[in-house]
This record gives structure tokens, sequence and C-alpha cells, in this order.
């Protein structure tokens, strides 16, 4: 399966201009959704790999003479092998079991741990799934950045997801991964912030908690929304409840964000997502 999702000035005729052409190369197509944003058309398309083009530069080649190319943004990909992923985690493993789970199971298409790396011990659940794991501590280390930059080198993931990492990450880090970077944290309304945000949540009698995955960028936690998800907190519910339901939030909104991502229906454009379904 190949798909492509691209976005340009808005106009009349840009899905009869895509398909035609995709007709053209006798192209089957297997799903087709678009929609405008402020004079902006996002559109998403896949089809059935037929060898009309065998690179993403070849069909790139073909594309930019189509007089719909003008002033757009072409991303292509081609689902013909695994993508690979880069997992960060600290001493909560609750979002990195649920990734691993989804993709023993299937529900993660053709997603591929690379390896897992944390700043607490989690060998024993990469040991499990033969997934190799680095233990690189951040405190009293100076240079764990640039040693979690050598891991990073060495797999070349095509992402890195943070299950729950809680170390902030340098613009210099970010800058250095060469790729994308999804992150998940939880979101209380109102927000608490410090080292004892569900207990500060109790006091305060919160009645939704919920949890936000987002694109990773200097600026700490305002990247680009990619999943939100909230659950009901009821009136009786202890610290330790409220922590359960916390967890239970932030695993499911990081594996749908990371579905969403491995599926190429999240496309950034002016400072937020535009997300497919």
């Amino acid at each position: 399966m190949i798909c492509i999702t691209y976005h340009c000035p808005d106009r009349p005729g840009i899905v009869a201009e895509l398909s035609g052409f995709l007709a053209s190369h006798q192209c089957n197509i297997l799903a087709l959704e678009q929609h405008v944003e402020e004079d902006r058309f996002f559109i998403r398309i896949e089809w059935e790999e037929n060898g009309a083009w065998p690179t993403a530069e070849a069909f790139s080649a073909d594309f930019v003479k189509l007089p719909v190319s003008e002033g757009g943004v072409l991303d292509i990909h081609f689902f013909n092998r695994p993508q690979t992923l880069g997992l960060f985690v600290s001493r909560e493993p609750h979002a990195l079991l649920e990734v691993l789970n989804k993709i023993e199971l299937g529900e993660l298409v053709d997603a591929q741990v690379s390896f897992i790396l944390g700043n607490v011990d989690h060998s024993k659940i990469a040991e499990r799934l033969d997934i190799p794991f680095y233990f690189i501590p951040t405190k009293d280390n100076p240079d764990y950045e640039a040693q979690q930059l050598e891991v990073v080198t060495r797999y070349k993931p095509d992402f890195i997801g943070l299950a729950r990492y809680m170390k902030i990450l340098s613009a210099d880090f970010i800058d250095g991964v060469g790729c994308p970077i999804i992150n998940i944290h939880h979101s209380f309304l109102p927000s608490f912030v410090g080292a004892k945000p569900y207990e500060m949540a109790y006091e305060r009698g919160v009645k939704l908690m919920g949890a936000t995955s987002h694109f990773v960028i200097p600026e700490l936690d305002q990247g680009p929304i990619i999943e939100q998800d909230v659950s009901r907190i009821r009136s009786g519910y202890s610290v330790d409840k409220l922590k359960q339901i916390g967890r239970d939030t932030e695993k499911k909104v990081f594996a749908q964000a990371l579905k969403k991502v491995f599926e190429h229906k999240a496309v950034v454009y002016s400072g937020r997502t535009v997300i497919f379904e």
C-alpha cells in the first residue's frame, strides 16, 4: 500500500485532478479523506501498490508536473517495510507496555521497536521481547544526552516515543535525533504542576482528568497536539484511584497517537496538526 498526504491553497478541482492522476496510472484507491481549513486544502489518499512508481522519488518526479502541485506540500509513504520506533521510558512503564502490547497484537501496523532506552532499568521488559535495552542514568551524569544520541544514531529510528520519560529534552537533542518525537503527559483540568499533581488534583476535587500526546518541540509541552482524551472523576475516588485512571488514560492516548503517526494521518501545518481519520 502507498499513501500520500498533501496540502495546498484551496481551489476547485483538486480532488478530480489527483484522483484522475492516479486513475491514469491504474491505481486502485482504497481510502480518501479531505477537508479545508482556513482556505488550505488537505487530503490523504491510500492506494494499492501496482508498480507504477518504484520509489517515492519516482512518484514525486511525476507529481511535480501536475498543476495542482504548485504551492503545495507533499508527503508520500510506501508501506513496504516496518517503520521503526525508539522508546524512552522512566520509572512508570505503563505507556511502554501498552505500545509493546499493541505492536505484538498487530494493532500498530508495520511498527517495530528498534530499542528501549531508560533512566530506570526496565531491561526485563525488553528481554521478554528480544528488544535491545539501554540503561543511561540521568542523575549525576552530565553526558547522558550525548550517550542517548549515540544510541539513536546507531539505530536511526523513524520515530521516537517518550513513554512517560520524565526528563526535559534539550533543543540540541531534539535537533540532533533526526526524526519526529512523540510525547505523552497528563493534563488536568485545572492544571497542577510539581511533584504531586494527583494529590493536588484530589485536594481540589477535580471532576475531569486527561492526557495529551503531541510532537515535541524545544518549547516545553507546546508541540502540535496529536491526540487527547479525558476520564470522568467521581466523588469518593482516592488518590490511588486517580493515579490508576491517569495511567489508563495516558497509555491509551499515547498508543492512539502513535497509531496516527505510523499510519501517516497526522500532518503538521502552521504550528498545529491536521488529523485524518
